[in-house]
């Protein structure tokens, strides 16, 4: 496969980085992206296969691991919102489990909100005990309370902003200013519909 023919790709504007962003052709010169419903790949050879499995070569192994067309979605998302690297998950919650699991391990504390997504609040008090990891749960709108608990330690603060169903848009930004003032003045990338 090759890139899509082109200037350079940091020049284009959002519409032509959502159009053209990671798009690889096939031998087929197909016009659109093609869909590789494909769960494996084939290989050259049994040691090929077994350096790609290693990650001692590029290319892919396994869809659940990576495919052409998850590859051209990392890549165009990475274009418009100006990123270093992007990675896509089949669903919202396999995002949220990823990001919290990852920098997490048996010993530390979460400090989570107390209205949060139902599947996330879940994982959050069913599933990381089970990982030895403590969630406490805060009223997200008792600033003093947060205060008290991230002070006690706690490697990772989950707040969502707007919770579904009932935390107010604004609690993020009230909890942010007032533990963390520098965070305040941050400004957070544009997010824009694709």
């Amino acid at each position: 496969m090759t890139d899509a023919p082109g200037s350079d790709k940091k020049d284009w504007k959002p519409a032509t980085q959502a159009v053209r962003g990671g798009l690889m052709r096939s031998q087929h010169g197909e016009i659109s992206e093609a869909l590789y419903l494909t769960s494996g790949y084939a290989y050259d050879s049994a040691e090929q296969a077994m350096r790609r499995m290693a990650g001692e070569e590029e290319g892919f192994v396994y869809s659940r691991y990576g495919s052409p067309t998850n590859e051209m979605l990392q890549q165009r998302l990475c274009l418009i919102e100006g990123a270093e690297a992007c990675r896509v998950t089949g669903s919202g919650m396999g995002a949220i489990s990823s990001a919290i699991l990852a920098p997490l391990k048996a010993g530390d504390r979460v400090v989570a909100a107390t209205a949060l997504f139902g599947s996330c609040r879940w994982i959050i008090a069913n599933q990381m005990p089970k990982f030895g990891i403590e969630t406490v749960f805060v009223d997200g709108a008792d600033l003093d309370a947060w205060k008290r608990e991230i002070d006690k330690g706690c490697q990772l603060v989950l707040i969502e902003s707007p919770a579904n169903p009932k935390s107010p848009r604004s609690e993020k930004k009230r909890t942010k200013s007032k533990f963390y003032p520098e965070y305040s003045k941050v400004k957070p990338p544009e997010h824009r519909s694709v």
